[in-house]
């Protein structure tokens, strides 16, 4: 019934700016122009004009805002993502999320509220036609 497709490879962890190891415990924001990959603890916010890997290992008290954000850890806070925001099977998101595509694999958790970014495009509507007319009140009829 559904075919599987091929995974969309925008998150490419070897060329990561910053990397958060799994021993590490970063209290603050995290700010960057660059790819981030996160497999330790984030407690603040992470903004970044690229990309944000939470790894398996990961647990982000943080609101995310990002080009792309993959989610394989825990996200506790809300994700903005320009492009592309996807919650993989090991991935559990509690918050809000404004994403351009979003992708939940089987097995993720997502709880909050989500919004899809708007892309503003011209689309022609045809009317449609009733095939059946409308029903009228017999009483409103006879009275005339």
């Amino acid at each position: 019934m559904f075919e599987k497709k091929e995974e969309i490879r925008v998150f490419e962890t070897q060329n990561a700016e910053t990397v958060v190891g799994t021993s590490v415990k970063l209290k603050g924001n995290l700010k960057s122009d660059g790819d981030i990959n996160i497999n330790g603890s984030v407690s603040g916010d992470v903004r970044t004009k690229a990309s944000v890997k939470v790894g398996e290992t990961a647990n982000v008290l943080a609101n995310i805002k990002a080009k792309n954000v993959q989610v394989s850890g825990t996200v506790q806070g809300n994700i903005e993502a320009k492009d592309t925001l996807q919650i993989l099977e090991t991935g559990k998101v509690y918050g809000d999320i404004l994403a351009g595509v979003l992708t939940v694999s089987p097995g993720a958790i997502f709880s909050g509220k989500c919004a899809m970014n708007e892309t503003r495009r011209e689309v022609d509507l045809e009317p449609i036609l009733e095939t059946e007319e409308p029903e009228t009140d017999d009483k409103e009829e006879k009275k005339k």
